[in-house]
């Protein structure tokens, strides 16, 4: 049984419950998934947005194609590891784009954060924020998408929406870049203390109201994002 989305970036909701039906054995492979007028019907959405997420199950090899518009499961490695895209499906030069994207505008956000900030814009902040702290308890788990959140919740308190929407639209490739650099952290729990800090120092200064601070924040969290790729993959060229 599907669950009801909500309006906002359905596409994104409907995506993480297909994987989940796939990964769960709900969708086997080799079979075919429901059309999408079933599934629109089922998520109580237009097509749409079920087009989008049937969309990027497709290009991430999830899914294939028919003629009728038909899907068919495929027996694809990400399967195993139900993670987000891989960096690996994407460039280094791709990478290197989007965290200068990054830059340039989570700074600005950051900054408006602080400036716009309601409380209730603060407490998901923290909410976030403690999501992801918690993730260090468990040496297993990469906390990409409590990482995200928090980063998402930091855009939704700019009050710019087109800043939010440039961030969801990029959802998938974001959070591939996040599992490739996180994974890196696992069983080193000093550089997941070092991201943690930085994730706090970013969240003190939006609570002071302190948008100088807090910009500067998020640029040295992002230039140690940066850095870190930077030897991960050394053979890229600025």
């Amino acid at each position: 049984m599907m669950k009801k989305v909500s309006r906002e970036k359905a596409s994104h909701q409907i995506l993480a419950q297909l994987k989940q039906k796939i990964h769960d054995g709900s969708f086997p492979i080799g079979n075919k998934l429901p059309s999408e007028t079933q599934l629109a019907e089922e998520f109580g959405v237009s097509r749409v947005p079920v087009r989008e997420a049937l969309g990027l199950l497709e290009i991430s090899g999830i899914v294939s194609s028919r003629q009728g518009g038909r899907h068919i499961v495929e027996n694809y490695s990400l399967l195993t590891k139900y993670e987000p895209l891989e960096i690996e499906i994407v460039s280094q030069e791709d990478v290197y784009a989007l965290l200068e994207m990054r830059e340039i505008l989570e700074q600005e956000a950051a900054k408006l954060a602080a400036i716009r900030h309601t409380v209730a814009d603060l407490a998901l902040i923290e909410q976030a924020l403690n999501n992801f702290k918690r993730t260090k308890k468990d040496k297993n788990l990469i906390g990409h998408e409590e990482d995200y959140q928090f980063h998402r919740a930091i855009m939704m308190a700019s009050h710019n929406p087109f800043l939010l929407q440039i961030l969801d639209n990029m959802h998938e490739l974001y959070l591939g870049v996040l599992v490739f650099s996180l994974k890196k952290n696992l069983g080193n729990l000093k550089e997941r203390e070092r991201v943690i800090h930085e994730h706090e120092s970013i969240f003190d200064a939006i609570s002071q109201r302190d948008g100088q601070l807090a910009k500067q924040c998020m640029n040295q969290h992002l230039t140690n994002v940066k850095e870190k790729l930077n030897r991960l993959c050394p053979h890229h060229k600025d």
